[in-house]
């Protein structure tokens, strides 16, 4: 019996781990959310390449929101990229979600979109990321450290949920958004003007 209870859990540890390993498109069997990042290494600074401009990802690892490993915000710099800080007591936010889940669909291979849960309970995240069928990798931030060490790299900081960075193939941040809900057609457009990227 303790043999079997065992190889239950280790096979649970498994499962958990493989999850958060995968693409960012979970299988249909599996209905926990979103997978998080797959293996990115950090691509060359931009200062070095010598074509952008703008504040580098604050240099942190933030965890998986299903379990597992951390992300290395820098390794983000491998392709253009979208991240939306959000919540779920964030009324903007649950309106900008559905919008942002439709622009990762559409942006696939061409942008990543990651999310940030910001200082949110697990089970309260969880249940929004259930309700409005995201699929896009999720990161957990319960202390708010990206928050806190991007604020003062961008105009004006980050003073409120939902916030958007832009981030270029480098890693460079050369757009933040905070305000209104993002629609799906204002991702595009700000995509195509910050990160160069026509959707």
């Amino acid at each position: 019996m303790r043999r079997l209870v065992l190889a239950l859990v280790a096979a649970a540890l498994f499962a958990s781990l493989a999850a958060c390993e995968a693409d960012a498109q979970p299988s249909a069997s599996r209905s926990a959310g979103p997978a998080c990042l797959e293996r990115v290494e950090p691509s060359a600074p931009a200062a070095a390449r010598g074509t952008e401009s703008g504040p580098a990802l604050p240099a942190m690892a933030l965890p998986c929101f299903s379990g597992g490993r951390f992300t290395d915000l820098a390794a983000l710099g491998d392709r253009p990229t979208v991240v939306n800080l959000w919540a779920s007591y964030c009324r903007p936010c649950m309106e900008e979600l559905p919008a942002m889940q439709s622009f990762a669909a559409d942006g696939a291979g061409r942008v990543r979109v990651v999310g940030v849960v910001t200082k949110d309970r697990h089970d309260m995240a969880q249940s929004v990321i259930d309700d409005k069928k995201l699929t896009f990798p999720m990161l957990e931030d319960q202390g708010q450290q990206l928050a806190i060490a991007a604020s003062p790299l961008v105009s004006k900081g980050l003073t409120a949920l939902p916030a958007t960075l832009f981030v270029t193939e480098g890693g460079r941040i050369v757009y933040a958004y905070q305000g209104e809900a993002l629609t799906e057609a204002r991702l595009k457009e700000l995509t195509g003007r910050y990160l160069g990227v026509s959707l």
